[in-house]
Parts: C-alpha cells; sequence; structure tokens
C-alpha cells in the first residue's frame, strides 16, 4: 500500500525544481498583473501557473506559494491592496488544485472540470465575493449582497468552460508531460 503521508510533507527540491518555481512564480506575477475589468470584477489567467504548481509540488508548497505570491501582490506590486481573505482564497484554491492534480499522469475532464468548478464555486464567487462585500460595501444585508454577486456569478459561468479547456489542454499537454518526467523523476 502506497504511503499516503508523502503528499502531505514539503519534499526537497533539487536546483532545477527550484529554478523552474521560481519561474512559475514570476510568470504568475506577471499573468496576475494582465486582467481585465474592476477591482470588483477580474479576468485574469494566473491560474495557469497555479496550476501546473499544484500538479508538480503538491499541496503544501502549493498553499505556501500561493500565500506567498498573495502577499507579494498585494503589498509590493500593488500597495495598499492586501487583505487577509484574499490570501486564505489563495491557499484554498492551491489546496483545490492540488488535490485534483498532483501525482496524476494524465489529468481527466472530469477531475479538471471539478476541480476548476469548485475554485470559482468556492474561491471565486463565495469568499471573494465576501472578502469584497467586507471591505466596499456599507450594507450589509441580503439584497445588497445579491446585487453585488450577481455579475460575479455570470462573469464565474462563462470562465468556467474557458478555464477548464485551458487546463485541460496545459495539464496534458506533451511538453508538460515530458517536463514532469525530466525534471520531477
Amino acid at each position: 500500500m502506497e504511503n499516503t503521508t508523502r503528499t502531505w510533507v514539503f519534499p526537497k527540491l533539487d536546483t532545477r525544481q527550484f529554478v523552474l518555481l521560481a519561474m512559475l512564480m514570476a510568470l504568475h506575477m506577471v499573468l496576475s498583473r494582465l486582467t481585465v475589468g474592476t477591482n470588483v470584477l477580474q479576468v485574469s489567467f494566473a491560474f495557469v501557473t497555479m496550476s501546473l504548481i499544484a500538479k508538480w509540488y503538491g499541496p503544501l508548497w502549493s498553499m505556501l506559494i500561493a500565500a506567498i505570491l498573495d502577499v507579494i501582490g498585494a503589498t509590493i506590486i500593488n500597495p495598499g491592496a492586501f487583505f487577509l481573505g484574499f490570501t486564505f482564497t489563495a491557499m484554498i484554491s492551491a489546496l483545490i488544485y492540488s488535490l485534483a492534480y498532483f501525482k496524476h499522469d494524465k489529468t481527466s475532464w472530469w477531475r479538471v472540470s471539478v476541480a476548476v468548478g469548485l475554485v470559482l464555486l468556492i474561491a471565486n464567487i463565495g469568499l471573494n465575493s465576501i472578502w469584497l462585500v467586507m471591505m466596499y460595501h456599507t450594507a450589509h444585508d441580503w439584497p445588497s449582497f445579491l446585487a453585488f454577486i450577481t455579475p460575479r456569478v455570470i462573469k464565474n459561468l462563462i470562465m468556467f468552460p474557458i478555464q477548464v479547456g485551458i487546463s485541460y489542454f496545459l495539464l496534458n499537454n506533451q511538453v508538460i508531460g515530458h517536463t514532469t518526467k525530466k525534471i520531477f523523476s
């Protein structure tokens, strides 16, 4: 029987793995800055790099990296925008991606759809909406929350098939498979 506790430890990284992680972190910071929309409703493709980090480094590394990237992004790249709730959301998203993608050579449509769906529902629609209402709305009542969340639900419904498609083809790409075997074997 395989030892399942290996998933929940920080594996030691060799030089190649560490350099790849640093490059993915840099790419994540660039992609997270290339957003379309307002502070309340943004479209970003930073999920691409977080999916790769989750696939290659596992839950603990992914959650740590997600927290670091969120803090760096909110304090250095975009000063004044730090809110601990968003850091928590980034860590939850990384955990969901890791549980779905880590240690899977081929990632099925079903697995990608469930992971993306959970991230969009729990993190983007649920938690991020709560944090934004806490930060920006003075009226904390149900009708105000529904008016606020409706465009976010529509945006995430539109982004769902886009993210599933991009994630599926990225995670099952031959170059990604070759990189996984070369660097993580």
